[in-house]
């Protein structure tokens, strides 16, 4: 199997949003010669004989209704922001639901619904210990391989070449054979990817521009004008209670590497350091976080805490708790993704209407261009139980959310994101995305705006015009999409950021995306805790910089090595 080039092509590679039901952050799909179906085993084909005596349909509907058992998890957004506003309406009993039974003769039924990701991943591993699992499941990568070794999921590859439509293949090979790996074993393809956008997860240079402004200052290209301009956001005393009270820098130190405000990601990225993901070198794949480069970069946040720009609290901070500075004009600057112009910009646009805040290409300390990292979109699998008759009745599922989201026949403003419920998408228990669609949303917009016409708009660039336009208004509801106008509005935004480094290939994708290895499973979590507990004493002074060597040995010792080793094998499969 070759391994094709992902889109960086798109990526050298909202909205990111990860569920555990069939929802996933990412969306992303394939284009190689291993992927959903086209194994080097397609003669397992699981079709019924049923299915075999006629030609396939991707919509076809049955003539007697079809019972399908899932389960899933809910969330708070899905609560207050989805459900609170369709009155009558439950995950039980939903438009969505109705749909697949209108459309295609297929009832959705959930045996469990669970809180959060956490209880239901715990669900699910109780569930697969037991046996009792429904006829389909979203689950992890990990997961996913457990349910092939023990024999309790089908193969799907043969069922998706035959059934798919033609634009479901378009979308799920946005990003080349990555989102498929995780659900292979031995040449055969068992899980679907819930795809997801991969792109959207780079982390940008966020500015607060009107103290850049107030100041007189260009907008930083490299991280020495980056620390410069620090310097100036710490003294200036913007709210004039002639306090050093201003923090130059936000992080968040429970998320150290996470993707939500104060993450600090983009700064190692500056650096040509690539923590939390595997990077090739010289044909092999190693661990971004125990290379040199990291090292420099760690010495500067050490540096950078000595002088005062880091708030001396930020280690027991989490990101919303990091990003109250923000809101609360206390911090002007951090790395962080596209979204953080909705929380919690928008609440420091609400304290402070004078407020701007702006995204920007990461800054470089290199000399060359700055390469912002990503994760694969794809965080979860579409698994079917082996008992189940009908697994087509799954790549239809698929077909209709795609076609009902983003088709020619569909209504994103109905189907995915209405006013007033913008995450109706998430009822679905199906939930693959078009992986680039946020980028592509921003292409047409941008593309419409600069014709001056913008009623041409269809789809979700569409809804997202909708509300840029009343941000423009000027109405008291139309302020509060300000942070939308900051994510899809002209540069600087995070869309017109992320463009501009995807178009000069700025964007480098984690180059490990198969499924956990063996002893990934077992350490790499452990593994994780030391790196943050490490780096975190460093940057503090708790830790010489020397004690980043230990750390690397540390890492090898303690199962870096192996798990390195079967990266690499797994990374020479797919080569």
């Amino acid at each position: 199997m070759k391994r094709r080039k992902l889109f960086s092509l798109f990526l050298t590679a909202v909205m990111v949003f990860s569920f555990a039901g069939c929802g996933s952050s990412g969306s992303s799909t394939a284009e190689g010669s291993q992927t959903a179906g086209e194994t080097e085993n397609a003669e397992a084909s699981v079709v019924t004989e049923a299915d075999e005596a006629e030609e396939a349909d991707p919509f076809g509907k049955y003539d007697e209704t079809l019972e399908i058992h899932f389960v899933r998890s809910t969330d708070d957004t899905i609560e207050t922001n989805v459900l609170a506003n369709l009155p009558g309406q439950t995950l039980e009993d939903n438009f969505w639901l109705d749909t697949y039974e209108d459309e295609l003769g297929i009832k959705v039924v959930y045996d469990w619904i669970v809180k959060g990701d956490d209880e239901f991943n715990q669900k699910m591993n109780v569930s697969m210990a037991s046996g009792e699992l429904p006829d389909v499941m979203c689950v992890t990568a990990t997961q996913m391989q457990q349910l092939i070794d023990a024999g309790l999921v089908q193969e799907m590859g043969s069922v998706y070449d035959a059934y798919a439509a033609d634009f479901t293949k378009e979308v799920m090979s946005q990003e080349g054979d990555a989102p498929f790996l995780a659900g292979i074993k031995d040449g055969v393809q068992y899980g679907l990817p819930v795809t997801g956008g991969s792109v959207d997860s780079v982390d940008l240079m966020w500015i607060r521009t009107d103290w850049l402004e107030e100041l007189g200052l260009e907008v930083p290209q490299t991280m020495d004008e980056v620390l410069e301009m620090i310097d100036q956001f710490v003294n200036a005393d913007f709210d004039g209670n002639g306090e050093n009270d201003t923090v130059g820098m936000g992080i968040a130190g429970t998320s150290l590497l996470g993707g939500g405000f104060g993450g600090l990601r983009g700064f190692f990225n500056a650096y040509g350091a690539y923590p939390g993901i595997w990077v090739e070198k010289d044909g092999q794949l190693v661990y971004g976080a125990t290379q040199p480069e990291c090292k420099t970069a760690l010495e500067v946040l050490h540096d950078m805490y000595e002088k005062g720009y880091i708030d001396p609290e930020f280690g027991v901070m989490d990101s919303t708790k990091a990003g109250e500075a923000s809101a609360a004009g206390k911090c002007g600057f951090t790395f962080g993704q596209q979204w953080l112009a909705l929380t919690p910009f928008q609440s420091c646009k609400d304290n402070d209407p004078n407020s701007q805040w702006s995204a920007y290409p990461l800054p470089s300390a290199t000399g060359e261009p700055a390469i912002a990292q990503a994760d694969l979109g794809t965080n979860r699998w579409i698994a079917v139980n082996k008992d189940f008759e009908h697994p087509e009745a799954v790549v239809k599922m698929i077909n209709l959310f795609i076609e009902k989201c983003w088709g020619e026949t569909g209504d994103n403003g109905v189907y995915y994101a209405p006013p007033e419920a913008e995450g109706v998408w998430k009822l679905s228990p199906i939930q693959c995305s078009m992986p680039n669609k946020n980028l592509q949303a921003y292409l047409d917009i941008e593309a419409a705006r600069e014709s001056g016409d913008t009623s041409s708009l269809t789809g979700e660039a569409k809804s997202i015009q909708d509300k840029l336009d009343s941000y423009y208004s000027g109405s008291d509801d139309g302020f509060a999409l300000w942070g939308w106008e900051r994510i899809y509005g002209p540069a600087p935004s995070s869309y017109a950021s992320i463009n501009e480094m995807n178009e000069d290939g700025r964007i480098m994708i984690n180059a490990f995306t198969g499924a956990p290895t063996e002893t990934m499973t077992e350490k790499l979590s452990t593994l994780e805790t030391m790196r943050d507990e490490v780096y975190t004493k460093i940057i503090i002074g708790e830790a010489s910089i020397d004690s980043f060597d230990d750390f690397v040995e540390d890492f090898n010792n303690l199962g870096g090595a192996d798990i390195t080793n079967e990266v690499n094998e797994w990374y020479q499969s797919v080569q």
